[in-house]
């Protein structure tokens, strides 16, 4: 079995092979199967990360939940207490990218919303196995928050990302729903 650097490593060459051509179409056939899910028809509160540019696009995602009256959240990292909070998005105006490229809301412009609020978390991840477990960006940050989240949550993998084996740990959280490329 691989260990989660050599996943890590592997996963970020694979996404550097794709086109964003080919990253926005394969984004869009996993944005549809979530689109159809009732936990996304159902939610009126939807946490999800604002991807960097080798990553699953999430912007269009994010416009349609505007589009239906859904509440967008976004996470912020607070790397002194080493834990994410939320806060809503209502314009990609409102956000900030810091240097690693990540896209994080502006406190002072955005309402913090606690995570018994969020009715559907879309959790990123590099690499999952068929039963939701995962292999995040190496921080912890979504697996402290999943500890005491009670919503529903969701992932998205391409074909390349699934692993039939991966290294978990005590601590690890699976998501309950995985859409694939060929769910």
């Amino acid at each position: 079995m691989m260990q989660k650097s050599e996943i890590r490593t592997y996963i970020v060459q694979q996404f550097a092979t794709l086109t964003d051509e080919e990253l926005e179409m394969r984004g869009r056939q996993l944005h549809e199967y979530l689109y159809e899910h009732p936990s996304w028809r159902e939610a009126n509160v939807i946490a999800v990360t604002v991807a960097t540019p080798r990553e699953i696009p999430t912007r269009p995602l994010i416009e349609k939940a505007w589009m239906e009256g859904k509440k967008i959240v976004v996470p912020k990292t607070d790397g002194k207490r080493r834990v994410l909070d939320f806060y809503t998005l209502s314009s990609f105006a409102e956000l900030k990218q810091r240097k690693n490229s990540l896209w994080e809301p502006d406190p002072n412009r955005s309402e913090r919303v606690p995570s018994e609020h969020i009715d559907l978390l879309i959790v990123p991840g590099l690499a999952f196995n068929e039963t939701g477990y995962r292999v995040g960006f190496g921080g912890g940050y979504y697996d402290r928050f999943l500890a005491d989240y009670n919503g529903h949550t969701i992932a998205f993998s391409l074909s390349f990302q699934l692993f039939s084996n991966l290294p978990t740990e005590t601590h690890d959280i699976p998501v309950q729903t995985l859409f694939t490329e060929t769910s």
